[in-house]
């Protein structure tokens, strides 16, 4: 089911196309991005909380309009430019003999809800427990466009798995990711998430960096740091 959902993840489901169950729990109004603060006065970031600003720790995120996306193969999507760094960071990698594929680019709120309560219901999870491993509605970075899943063509084994950090790709992207402007979301110390060594977004551009500006500080917290 779950990847049936992401290779789909550019298709915009209506919310009324949903079943019930999903419905039911979807969020309300979302509150605006936290203020971009110094550190040190950031609100409190409580994992185990509904919150002004968080849910369960994840950060609020605005769906991108539909028209500044742009195909990276496989029915996936990202913002233009991410994208561009994105093949380029493909390319970069072929070279070296290295095959990144795909797995999820954008995701709408939609598709998101199916994913979080959807899969939450199947494996008995409370909303808190999903919550380590999958954002909560109106709260995936994947619904920036900025986002994207990527997997080793030659270990598919290894897809949406903390084993795809010991894969040539994982280990490829951990190397030299950063050179073209991508940073690890989730990495094994992230205050409240599980660690996602396939989930990388881009912050090539002041637009990108902005938005991911109060997840990074409160990385920051943790001692996470990055190199833009």
């Amino acid at each position: 089911m779950i990847g049936q959902v992401l290779m789909s993840a550019a298709i915009a489901l209506p919310v009324d196309a949903l079943p019930s169950r999903l419905i039911m729990p979807m969020l309300p109004d979302l509150p605006p991005p936290v203020p971009a603060l110094p550190t040190s006065e950031l609100p409190e970031l409580d994992c185990s909380i509904i919150s002004d600003t968080s849910f369960y720790g994840h950060l609020p995120y605005a769906e991108v309009d539909r028209a500044d996306l742009v195909s990276v193969g496989y029915g996936i999507s990202m913002q233009r430019d991410a994208a561009a760094g994105f093949e380029q960071l493909r390319r970069a990698a072929a070279n070296d003999g290295v095959s990144l594929v795909p797995l999820s680019g954008f995701r709408s709120v939609a598709i998101q809800t199916d994913l979080f309560y959807g899969v939450a219901a199947d494996r008995g999870q409370t909303p808190a427990q999903r919550a380590l491993v999958s954002a909560p509605p109106g709260h995936s970075e994947h619904h920036t466009g900025y986002t994207i899943d990527i997997g080793d063509g030659a270990a598919a084994w290894a897809d949406l798995s903390v084993s795809f950090a010991s894969t040539d790709a994982g280990r490829w992207l951990a190397a030299n990711a950063a050179s073209f402007g991508f940073e690890l979301s989730f990495p094994p110390n992230h205050a409240c998430v599980s660690y996602e060594p396939w989930h990388w977004r881009w912050v090539g551009d002041d637009r990108s960096r902005e938005i991911f500006e109060t997840a990074r500080r409160y990385d920051a917290q943790v001692g996470i740091t990055r190199d833009r």
